[in-house]
């Protein structure tokens, strides 16, 4: 076992051997095993982790192909959300993010909310709003107006994929221009 410390908190390898040499299942099966019962728990051994943390229990990964597992679990989730979470904007500048949270609150259940940049008396420019379900989300897009003046929400698009239809529009517009 190695235990180790970084800037998320402790961690640790381990691996299972057999006393018999021969015994080649011996330690995947271990590994197996620990994975299927601990990953997610938060209870060990009758014991609570502290501040409601789970343990996070994974094959050991080389660092290139774990970061590779976190980006498809992030696009995996980000892609999940994209039906429920909308971009807006337009709303006054100085809608504090309780006001904007109360009209959003009016068409479902919000996850989250996220006003850009955050904080007190800085110029609000934009806001992320995430509801539980994808038909409130489009409720709210549909019918949502602050002072009968439309509000600008759009389903939020995943970078990646925003970036890659821009530069399409891009090269269309400028074929259009070369002809």
């Amino acid at each position: 076992m190695k235990y180790m410390r970084n800037e998320k908190g402790p961690y640790a390898f381990i691996c299972f051997n057999s006393e018999d040499k021969q015994d080649r299942e011996y330690g995947p099966r271990c590994a197996q095993e620990a994975v299927t019962k601990l990953n997610g728990e938060s209870m060990v051994n009758g014991v609570q982790l502290p501040d409601n943390k789970k343990l996070y229990v994974k094959e050991a990964l080389k660092r290139t192909d774990r970061e590779a597992e976190r980006l498809r679990e992030t696009i995996k989730y980000k892609s999940s959300k994209k039906r429920c979470n909308l971009y807006v904007k337009g709303f006054p500048d100085t809608m504090p993010e309780e006001d904007l949270r109360k009209l959003f609150a009016a068409y479902g259940e919000i996850e989250s909310l996220r006003m850009h940049p955050p904080g007190e008396g800085i110029k609000k420019l934009y806001a992320f709003v995430c509801f539980k379900k994808p038909d409130e989300a489009s409720s709210a897009k549909e019918n949502l107006t602050i002072n009968d003046k439309a509000l600008t929400i759009n389903h939020y698009e995943i970078k990646e994929v925003r970036e890659l239809q821009n530069e399409a529009a891009r090269d269309k517009h400028d074929f259009q221009q070369f002809r």
